[in-house]
């Protein structure tokens, strides 16, 4: 009886702990069966008051439980992370976000300028290099992309359309013409393209916490097991060995 009921409690305090950790499921920016890249923005026109969004996308998708890829760019993009890397690797990346003045090993390879279609190209070569048939694109970005480059973001984006490849948009306060301009350019790329959904909000929109049923449940039978074993079983008593 004490065995099973020993088996039980730390059944229930396993299960206990299982439920209070955080969840991916919360995660909006990342469709669901797909397996994405996140593309982040560090041209100087990112600036450090849209540091603290960043670091909160990071945080979030970080706690997905899924599996991402990374591109940094700025004029030019770079892969941080292949295509299948466990979300968690992200949180090596906060700290470059989390205040001002930490250098980043990456900054000198960067002039400054943003070229927005080099990010999602990359993107998509590391989806087809690695074969992810169900692939799709979370980019952060201030949008402020060289205006030279407009054709090539047009052909890239249509590019995306075409092979049915959805993109997420976290906007870090953009203009309205480049909103409008990115607004118009997925509303045109096929239904496959997501629409933008955090320009006019500028940050994650906030997430209505459920009801733990899990944790409650767990802790309830936590709390039975405990006054079963208090109250049913006598105390252990041990005595002293005489010597026969």
């Amino acid at each position: 009886m004490r065995v099973a009921l020993a088996a039980a409690l730390a059944g229930a305090l396993a299960a206990a702990w299982v439920a209070a950790q955080p969840g991916g499921k919360h995660v909006g920016l990342l469709p669901s069966g797909r397996s994405p890249i996140v593309a982040i923005d560090m041209s100087w026109s990112v600036s450090y008051d849209n540091y603290a969004q960043i670091e909160r996308t990071l945080t979030d998708l970080a706690g997905s439980g899924r599996r991402i890829g990374l591109v940094l760019f700025s004029d030019i993009a770079y892969e941080a992370l292949p295509p299948g890397t466990p979300a968690s690797e992200l949180r090596a990346y906060l700290r470059f976000f989390a205040k001002r003045g930490v250098r980043n090993p990456w900054g000198d390879a960067f002039s400054g300028g943003t070229r927005i279609w080099a990010a999602l190209d990359l993107a998509h070569r590391m989806l087809q290099r690695d074969r992810i048939s169900k692939g799709s694109v979370v980019l952060i970005s201030d949008l402020a992309d060289a205006p030279n480059d407009r054709p090539q973001l047009g052909q890239t984006l249509a590019s995306f359309a075409r092979d049915s490849i959805p993109i997420k948009i976290v906007g870090l306060d953009p203009t309205p013409e480049d909103a409008d301009l990115f607004r118009g350019a997925l509303a045109h790329g096929g239904g496959s393209v997501t629409t933008l959904e955090d320009l006019e909000q500028h940050t994650l929109r906030p997430r209505s916490a459920a009801f733990p049923v899990a944790l409650v449940a767990a802790a309830a039978a936590l709390a039975l097991l405990l006054g079963l074993n208090e109250h049913a079983l006598a105390a252990l008593s041990f005595g002293r060995r005489h010597p026969s």
